[in-house]
């Protein structure tokens, strides 16, 4: 903090502009099996893509990576990962990857629901950055082969992550042929157990254990001895959406009638307990809510 004031000081006395802050990161992550990641102050995030299907069976479904910093953490997290073999799920200082996703909808993903079953799609197939700049990120992934019922459809999801906002924006279109009617939203796992749940007519907020997956449990109590590492605080915004379930495996699911073709936007985000910026703080469940809230009214205008 103290080297950016002072450059901005010398900037302003020898009449040069002060340096740009960057405040949205993103990229193409071969280094870590095809992800596609990206971040900004509040969060990080991954989506699945081909390379990890030969070990896994990913999902098209959302992970949050914890900061508790706005400094870049992708790069960090995924050099350690690759070069030390120090584990991503694991807090060493500056965050960490605590949340599962499975083959869910994980924290924000795309969910259709055809005959009050939930489905989701596995890895995209390709990749492309539409914008990138300081302070904005547009990307599009797509998906060739979405199972939906005995139908498989295409997905073209795109993805805006702008700075000093905890939503990213998501604009979903679906095509192929299908019969099935159908419903298309957003889902939130919500893991084992339900944790701080609020469901509003259009908005959910959530809050639960930052360690929701078992294996970054065992990893940080065998690195550090630290079985709590606090909560993550998650939402998913469906502007008019007309149904709210819960379904099997703990799945919150916001959503409305579908035609394919057409284009659904919804908004998702998260954040950790311990994330800090100067005095900026979303410490508790409460506070989460209220954040959520003021950026869905800023959306609505």
């Amino acid at each position: 903090m103290k080297k950016i004031v002072y450059m901005a000081l010398m900037a302003v006395l020898c009449g040069c502009s002060a340096p740009e802050v960057q405040h949205v990161f993103g990229r193409f992550a071969p280094d870590r099996r095809d992800d596609f990641a990206w971040e900004n102050e509040f969060a990080a995030y991954r989506m699945y893509g081909p390379a990890l299907a030969l070990i896994e069976n990913p999902s098209n479904g959302v992970d949050i990576f914890m900061k508790n910093t706005p400094a870049f953490v992708i790069d960090t997290f995924f050099h350690y990962y690759n070069a030390e073999d120090r584990p991503y799920h694991v807090q060493h200082g500056y965050g960490f990857d605590g949340y599962k996703v499975a083959h869910t909808p994980g924290m924000g993903g795309l969910a259709v629901v055809v005959d009050s079953v939930v489905y989701v799609g596995g890895h995209y197939d390709t990749w492309e950055i539409l914008e990138q700049n300081n302070d904005l990120l547009r990307f599009h992934l797509h998906y060739d082969s979405l199972l939906v019922a005995s139908d498989i459809l295409q997905e073209d999801i795109i993805i805006t992550c702008e700075s000093g906002k905890v939503l990213n924006k998501a604009q979903i279109v679906l095509s192929g042929v299908s019969e099935h009617e159908m419903l298309l939203g957003t889902g939130l796992w919500l893991h084992d157990s339900i944790g701080e749940l609020v469901v509003e007519q259009d908005w959910v907020s959530y809050t639960e254990t930052a360690m929701s997956d078992p294996g970054a449990v065992r990893l940080n109590a065998k690195w550090y001895g630290i079985t709590d590492l606090g909560q993550t605080h998650e939402a998913i915004y469906l502007p008019g959406a007309e149904s709210y379930g819960l379904y099997d495996n703990h799945v919150a699911v916001l959503a409305k009638p579908y035609q394919l073709g057409d284009t659904i936007t919804y908004y998702f985000g998260g954040c950790w307990s311990g994330w800090t910026d100067g005095e900026k703080t979303i410490p508790t469940a409460e506070a989460w809510r209220e954040f959520v809230h003021n950026e869905i009214l800023t959306i609505e205008k």
